[in-house]
């Protein structure tokens, strides 16, 4: 049986581990505010540019523009997988790993597959396992710049162009709520737009909004270029901001649980204290009766 002494420790070493989970959770949640309010701003833009490139393509350019172009056979699909570089946020790299696999064993078993990660805890997952993959670490993950998306964005481009891969996925957590946090397999590469649906709304959107003709200065195929590689940027941009508000929002509800979880251990262990501590006061009062009764 543990000694009052040893539950005191054991009550203050939990207290003391509270106080940090329920500063990591207040720490998790004001950083999730500016994640969300920089993911929300950051959704639009995408759709913006979408509707804008519907408006310049032609028909010749929809089949014939590299970045739409697709294999007839593709065998070879890169996986650009985003992990976190921290631990103590539940589920949050267990169950995008978990569907990964999942993924690489159905969806795409039939393509040569090539990974590359961000993030250490992804990097770890696969070294223990000993599979070969390429570790991306991210500069300034915390602080991710619309600038860094279209640097990763033009590698990207690059190597497709250059025919090391078919098709491109990006694996990713998608942020639904503090408590939701979606595994999402997103192709990049060859671009899937469903331009004709996008140029249809944009245009009615115009209409009602600006109400006057648009005029593109310079010609279009530059334009256009210019318009694919900021769409390209725009899925990296907002992969990370959905990655890291997932994270967040995972940390925040993990730090959560593991407080309630303290405050039910410190009750019990309280009351394993009180009765114990009593148990110690009856002992030593029935000693002191029985002497009593010896003299």
């Amino acid at each position: 049986m543990a000694t009052l002494k040893n539950i005191r420790k054991r009550i203050t070493s939990v207290k003391n581990t509270q106080k940090i989970t329920r500063a990591m959770k207040m720490v998790a949640a004001a950083r999730l505010r500016r994640a969300q309010m920089a993911l929300l701003a950051a959704r639009p833009y995408r759709n913006i540019i979408e509707a804008n490139i519907g408006r310049l393509f032609s028909e010749e350019q929809k089949n014939a523009h590299p970045l739409l172009k697709s294999v007839e056979e593709p065998k070879k699909a890169q996986f650009l997988i985003l992990t976190s570089d921290r631990g103590l946020c539940g589920g949050f790299n267990g169950n995008l790993l978990r569907q990964t696999e999942h993924f690489l064993s159905h969806e795409a078993a039939h393509f040569e597959n090539k990974l590359a990660v961000v993030g250490k805890k992804g990097r770890d997952y696969y070294r223990s396992r000993k599979v070969d993959f390429d570790f991306l670490p991210l500069q300034n993950q915390d602080v991710f710049s619309f600038a860094q998306a279209q640097q990763m964005a033009s590698q990207w481009t690059e190597k497709f162009k250059q025919g090391e891969f078919d098709r491109l996925y990006l694996v990713y957590n998608s942020f639904k709520s503090v408590i939701s946090q979606i595994p999402t397999f997103q192709q990049i590469f060859p671009l899937a737009m469903d331009l004709d649906a996008k140029q249809t709304a944009s245009d009615t959107e115009i209409q009602e909004k600006v109400r006057i003709p648009v005029k593109w200065e310079g010609k279009p195929e530059i334009i256009l270029d210019q318009l694919l590689m900021r769409y390209v940027a725009s899925y990296f941009y907002l992969a990370v901001l959905e990655s890291q508000a997932s994270e967040l929002g995972a940390r925040m509800s993990a730090m959560d649980n593991a407080t309630s979880n303290a405050s039910e251990m410190i009750g019990k262990l309280t009351l394993q204290y009180n009765r114990a501590r009593q148990a110690a006061i009856t002992t030593e009062l029935m000693d002191i009766v029985n002497g009593a009764e010896a003299l």
